[in-house]
């Protein structure tokens, strides 16, 4: 049998050639590519892995600025506790 007989859902996306036994197993995969950001800067070479790990999926974000609010939240939430912490100190030694 050859690879279209046995394998007979391929991935549609454009580089990718992988095939599956099973529509479900295609479907998975499919999800690797949803989950890839597309930036135009690693675009560059297109049969490049664009596996979203971890370090790289974050490095994104930063770069976008997707965590910009989050972290303006954060700073603010951190700085009110900071100033709670020191009044309460104050009220304990007045």
């Amino acid at each position: 049998m050859n690879d279209e007989q046995d394998r007979p859902y391929g991935c549609s996306t454009p580089g990718c050639s992988q095939r599956f036994q099973t529509e479900d197993h295609l479907m998975i995969h499919k999800h690797k590519h949803e989950m890839t950001l597309k930036f135009s800067s690693i675009k560059a070479d297109p049969l490049a892995d664009q596996t979203p790990t971890p370090t790289r999926f974050l490095r994104n974000c930063e770069e976008v600025g997707l965590f910009n609010e989050i972290e303006q939240e954060f700073r603010q939430a951190q700085e009110e506790q900071n100033n709670k912490q020191v009044r309460c100190k104050k009220q304990h030694f007045s």
